[in-house]
């Protein structure tokens, strides 16, 4: 929390040496100062995204400061239990996160970086943070820490979580390297390149690998399994027709095992369809990837690979499957005091893994499906969300977080390991969390 102290009195002295006005002087000029932001209605605007994007644009200059705090209530049926008041992760309110944002635009370069502090764990990253310059009104290019241009952006979710595509690393992203957009009237292209995964934060040892104090989902080294990600390549193909968008995207990095210098691969395809008819809006995607030729410390190949991220254990995810992704919005304007509108949805993902586990016939790697109903409900400079989240052989939906959820699937004993004594189950049954997330966002 030192580092929070430290920021916390950067931004209070320079409040102090703003004297209250709203403007920078540099070079015997006026900079715009900008405290807060517009976050609109939704998923994609509340996360500042979209912003990004539309900044770009603009040719004068100026400095935005905002951020968030935000609390989280939830209570859980995990396994067929549920736990008293009071238990940690079970049934409690935590404070969720605090961020700080800075944008800012100066003679044709922006700079944006978002900061993450999450105090119940004790973690706190670099979400992105990266340098933009446009060549042309529909060409720009973000050199640092970015998102990767895969499937529906910025999101494929409505929720506060998001569908189960994230969880692989397969929705928001975020990576080093370089991001060039090019847009020509109805049509979006987007390539890049990362060098490497993001660079990781501070984490509390007691709850995971240091290797996971990360934002995004990523392949990190733990102990006997040193593989890490590198050299990714993306390209992303959109059609905008009326109030819909259609696209295509490739991925492909380089799994390097830094103890012994073997190289394996990650190939991924997404298709994808945003839509809006008035008040609904339609996100559909079909994603399918593969990991070749993966192995650990060892030299053994790997059915699995260890992801992780926030700071917690890693987790076995399948290194083959297809993931169906659906989500359904509809939107209600209000005038109800603050309350100026509730935004109901159903998110819903299946992944359906291939890969044969190698415990035999009985205990074949089982589908994965994640299922969140609810509502966000916009008040002022209040965001809250409302959901009802349920998993089937989930990682973090479940009394054994982690694990092998999203690799064989859970055991008849969902606390060990599959093993011939332990084969998967063919029914685990759903586990559900209800979740309520409040923040106000600056």
């Amino acid at each position: 929390m030192r580092y929070s102290l430290i920021i916390f009195l950067l931004l209070f002295n320079a409040a102090n040496t703003l004297g209250g006005e709203d403007s920078l002087q540099r070079k015997g000029n006026t900079v715009p100062l900008h405290l807060g932001h517009d976050y609109g209605n939704e998923k994609s605007t509340l996360e500042l995204l979209q912003h990004q994007e539309d900044a770009l644009k603009r040719d004068t200059t100026w400095l935005k400061v905002g951020g968030a705090f935000r609390l989280n209530n939830l209570y859980t049926h995990y396994e067929g239990q549920t736990f008293p008041l009071g238990t940690f992760l079970r049934n409690e309110w935590t404070w969720d996160t605090w961020r700080l944002n800075v944008d800012a635009y100066s003679e044709g370069i922006q700079l944006s970086f978002e900061y993450r502090f999450y105090p119940t764990f004790n973690t706190h990253f670099l979400k992105y943070g990266w340098l933009g310059y446009q060549f042309t009104p529909g060409t720009h290019l973000k050199m640092g820490i970015t998102q990767v241009p895969f499937g529906l952006l910025p999101y494929a979710s409505h929720s506060w979580w998001f569908q189960l595509p994230y969880y692989l690393g397969l929705e928001d992203d975020h990576q080093m390297g370089f991001h060039l957009s090019h847009e020509a009237d109805t049509w979006q292209v987007d390539g890049a390149y990362f060098l490497l995964s993001e660079p990781r934060g501070t984490n509390e040892a007691t709850f995971g690998a240091f290797s996971t104090a990360r934002y995004s989902y990523d392949v990190v080294p733990v102990p006997g399994n040193s593989n890490i990600e590198r050299h990714q390549v993306n390209i992303r193909l959109a059609k905008n027709w009326s109030a819909h968008e259609t696209g295509l995207s490739l991925q492909w990095h380089e799994l390097y095992n830094m103890q012994t210098s073997h190289s394996g691969s990650h190939w991924s395809a997404a298709i994808h369809h945003d839509g809006n008819w008035g008040p609904w809006n339609l996100k559909a995607e079909a994603i399918y990837y593969t990991y070749n030729d993966v192995r650990n410390d060892s030299g053994e190949v790997l059915d699995v690979v260890q992801m992780g991220a926030y700071g917690f254990g890693t987790y076995d995810v399948a290194n083959s499957a297809a993931l169906y992704v659906l989500g359904l919005a509809y939107d209600i304007p209000l005038k109800w005091g603050p309350v100026s509108q509730v935004q109901l949805y159903n998110d819903f993902t299946l992944m359906q893994k291939f890969t044969a586990a190698p415990a035999g016939s009985t205990g074949r790697y089982r589908k994965s499906q994640q299922n969140v109903f609810g509502a966000l409900v916009s008040a002022g400079q209040v965001y809250a969300y409302f959901d009802v989240a349920m998993g089937y052989n989930h990682p973090w939906l479940t009394n054994a977080f982690g694990g092998n959820a999203l690799g064989t699937g859970r055991g008849l004993d969902y606390r060990q390991p599959v093993s011939a004594l332990n084969p998967t189950a063919t029914d685990p049954g759903w586990n559900t969390r209800l979740n309520i997330n409040i923040g106000y966002y600056f």
